[in-house]
């Protein structure tokens, strides 16, 4: 039997297939059928119209691709050995900016595209304010959402797509009223975490360091925890438990674990693999059912994303929830929530760090149109996980831009005989609402996918 279900409420669509045996998940298709196209858009065109296009890719992760292609453009200049000055004033301003887009969209997928589904999952009817659209706690989200991106718009002049980054800098000036209006709609983020998700200060939550500290939550995350043991979440979702993150940051660390063991990342094991993806301009064969490639690491899948960061980063409070649970949906979301306390705690202290008598941009010496031909490759730690741009460009025009989403990471088909991340978390669960969660907890993005 196959039963073929439309997952909503996400950056475009997805269509989920299934096939049972047994009254449980056999074997599952993630299917994106929206084709958009920006890899070839992109071709032919001036180096520089890539920072108005890639920030359209998505619409909630637009500054980490306009940071991917600032840094792949800047890195133009490193490879062919006339490395551009950025100062540290826009550097801070380009990592505030991320940061608070990333802060924006854990608080979003939480109260408005996961925990709506897992709030189902229960009858108690004190549950209802999670109801999407209508519920209280669905409506309190998005009003503290507004408020946060506002901090963004001061040094970006709007939100969403953004294309204040630029090669050399940043085409922004905050004053010390702009930096401090910054910090006063962060505080109210603080408010939020503090009197909304977890009933705890958030100074005391960061010293949270084992798993008995669950039982210190209040509020939202104690529903979320107490739905989730109810209904056994903290056993499904389970998937490679292979991890990687692309970039580094003032957070995050770029490395990779396997097996509990960590080591670098080398860039170049980076590659796409199209084998069960449409391809444009051809006859669709049978094998052929999603417009999504397969991203892969060393010829292996891993996992990216907030649960990766927290890994790899060897935050204690993840690490000991993961040791009991391991790559579950529990744990997937958990790691999401705790990174929004780290991220606002550490933007508060980036901002404070900004010297306004810095230049925030300084003009390269070269054109590319002076540059014959150039490559390279940039990383950028988004929302949902690693992002990776990598750009070829000849006397400045654009000959090919390559995209490799976290969506693709995550969610796209598995090849030879192997499942994909998510594929592989589905298998097995009895029902199709768990299989939902599942999915939405790796934050599904169909119009990232389908670039």
């Amino acid at each position: 039997m196959k039963t073929v279900d439309i997952i909503e409420r996400i950056e475009g669509e997805a269509k989920l297939v299934c096939s049972w045996e047994n009254s449980r998940i056999s074997d599952a298709r993630i299917e994106f059928l929206n084709f958009r196209g920006f890899e070839y858009i992109l071709k032919d065109k001036p180096a520089l119209d890539t920072l108005i296009y890639t920030p359209r890719i998505c619409g909630i992760c637009g500054q980490a691709h306009l940071k991917a292609t600032v840094e792949a453009l800047e890195n133009i200049y490193t490879n062919i050995n006339e490395p551009l000055e950025v100062t540290n004033k826009a550097k801070l301003l380009r990592e505030i900016g991320l940061n608070i887009e990333i802060i924006d969209s854990h608080i979003k997928w939480f109260y408005m595209f996961i925990m709506p589904d897992i709030a189902k999952l229960s009858s108690d009817i004190k549950y209802e304010k999670y109801k999407a659209i209508k519920g209280s706690q669905w409506l309190n989200a998005s009003k503290i959402t507004s408020e946060i991106i506002k901090s963004l718009a001061i040094i970006g002049g709007q939100w969403p797509h953004t294309s204040y980054m630029v090669p050399g800098g940043v085409m922004s000036d905050p004053t010390l009223l702009d930096l401090t209006s910054m910090q006063n709609y962060l505080d109210q983020a603080v408010i939020f975490f503090e009197n909304s998700l977890t009933g705890v200060d958030i100074i005391d939550y960061l010293s949270f360091d084992n798993i008995d500290s669950l039982e210190k939550l209040d509020y939202a995350l104690k529903d979320f925890k107490n739905i989730s043991f109810e209904n056994e979440l903290e056993k499904i979702g389970k998937s490679y438990d292979s991890h990687i993150v692309l970039a580094s940051s003032s957070l995050f660390e770029s490395a990779k674990i396997k097996t509990k063991n960590k080591h670098k990342i080398d860039i170049n094991k980076v590659k796409e693999e199209n084998i069960n993806s449409f391809k444009v301009n051809s006859t669709k064969k049978d094998n052929e059912y999603t417009w999504s490639k397969t991203a892969l690491y060393n010829n292996e899948f891993y996992e990216t994303g907030p649960l990766s960061r927290a890994l790899v980063s060897n935050r204690s409070f993840i690490k000991s929830i993961h040791k009991e649970y391991k790559d579950s949906v529990f744990t997937r979301v958990f790691a999401r929530m705790d990174e929004f306390a780290h991220l606002l705690i550490k933007t508060k202290d980036l901002i404070s760090k900004i010297d306004i008598s810095q230049e925030s941009y300084i003009k390269p010496k070269y054109s590319y149109s002076e540059i014959e031909h150039a490559s390279s490759i940039s990383t950028v730690e988004a929302a949902r996980g690693s992002l990776y741009h990598k750009i070829i460009m000849e006397k400045g025009i654009i000959k090919s831009y390559d995209v490799i989403t976290p969506t693709v990471w995550n969610l796209g088909p598995g090849i030879n005989a192997k499942l994909g991340v998510a594929q592989k978390a589905i298998i097995g669960v009895d029902s199709l609402e768990k299989a939902q969660i599942i999915l939405r907890s790796f934050d599904v993005c169909s119009v990232c996918t389908t670039h």
